[in-house]
């Protein structure tokens, strides 16, 4: 849906922001881009939407330059999601959901019946938040409600510039899984800006590692960036924590598995799919260490700590990773 060729970005003074950047953004999926402070990841997203003009290169949707769209009319089809909302203070909770449906000319019922509709979707009873105003709302309530009113026309795009980064810890997760659990229903094209490798690979379908000038240090999945960095400058920014990160993404290998008689008293239940993660922290609560997995009813093995490291070994190989993961 999205593609870039050759663009570039210069600042005042002859350095580049954005260097010679080309890039494909799969349709239906969460692009996350994030590198260095200063690297270019912002400008890249606001070139998407015509907030800020390339000096060079150019930019297509759907196949279409951007340079040949009015730039109000492209805006009005990509959601944009900031950091700290910018929301319309004066304005309530309903009427910032309602601002794009209004600009496209709904008429009032199906405004209504859309604000409702977005609030329910992002946990906000209409009810009850709809009349509200902003300085009314918590951080993640806002932020919410910023996540509801890029929804507002239902656009095909959203670009999301850091947008849980002004929330504390445990609101932010909430608001990541939240996110999560929406683009699952939704599916629309996100290109997600952040500096939090955890928070990449979270949300990411895809994480493009930008070097300074926009320069594409690597581009896949978070599992394969994280089982075979593309460089030192790729395994040096993923950070010590790689390991950990992995067993975020990598989901147990059901050859893996011990095969007693069947689950032992107390074991907890973790599904087939789960993360490694997941099955390691339900081991732990279990007295045996173990984690009994099944398929939907169906029990199919036990999970331990040997499950975990041929999970992880298995998953190398398979990506032809010589070095294992480092155990």
């Amino acid at each position: 849906m999205i593609r870039l060729e050759n663009v570039s970005k210069g600042f005042p003074g002859g350095s580049s922001a954005v260097s010679d950047l080309s890039l494909n953004i799969p349709d239906g999926q969460t692009c996350v881009l994030i590198g260095p402070s200063g690297c270019g990841k912002t400008t890249t997203l606001r070139m998407i939407n015509r907030l800020i003009e390339p000096d060079a290169g150019r930019i297509l949707v759907d196949g279409q330059d951007t340079r040949g769209v009015d730039p109000a009319a492209l805006r009005l089809k990509m959601g944009y999601v900031i950091q700290n909302t910018g929301l319309f203070p004066h304005m309530t909770v309903g009427d910032n959901v309602g601002t794009v449906p209004r600009l496209w000319r709904w008429d009032k019922a199906r405004i209504s019946a859309r604000v409702d509709e977005l609030l329910t979707l992002v946990g906000l009873e209409p009810h009850e938040y709809r009349e509200r105003y902003p300085h009314q709302l918590s951080g993640g309530q806002r932020q919410r409600v910023g996540f509801a009113r890029a929804l507002g026309a239902d656009p095909p795009i959203l670009l999301m510039d850091e947008p849980f980064g002004a929330v504390d810890r445990i609101t932010r997760e909430r608001l990541q899984h939240e996110f999560i659990n929406i683009q699952r229903a939704v599916r629309k094209t996100v290109v997600f800006v952040t500096h939090d490798i955890d928070e990449a690979v979270l949300v990411g379908d895809h994480i493009c590692l930008f070097q300074m000038q926009a320069k594409v240090a690597q581009f896949d999945t978070p599992e394969a960036i994280l089982t075979h960095p593309a460089s030192d400058y790729v395994a040096e920014f993923l950070g010590r924590e790689r390991l950990v990160r992995r067993m975020s993404v990598v989901t147990i290998d059901p050859q893996t598995l011990e095969h007693p008689s069947g689950p032992r008293h107390g074991e907890p239940h973790v599904a087939v799919n789960s993360s490694l993660t997941e099955a390691f922290a339900a081991a732990l609560t279990s007295p045996t260490e173990a984690a009994a997995v099944f398929d939907q009813d169906r029990y199919i093995g036990t999970f331990t700590a040997t499950s975990l490291l041929e999970s992880l070994r298995r998953a190398a190989a398979a990506g032809g990773d010589e070095v294992a993961t480092g155990i």
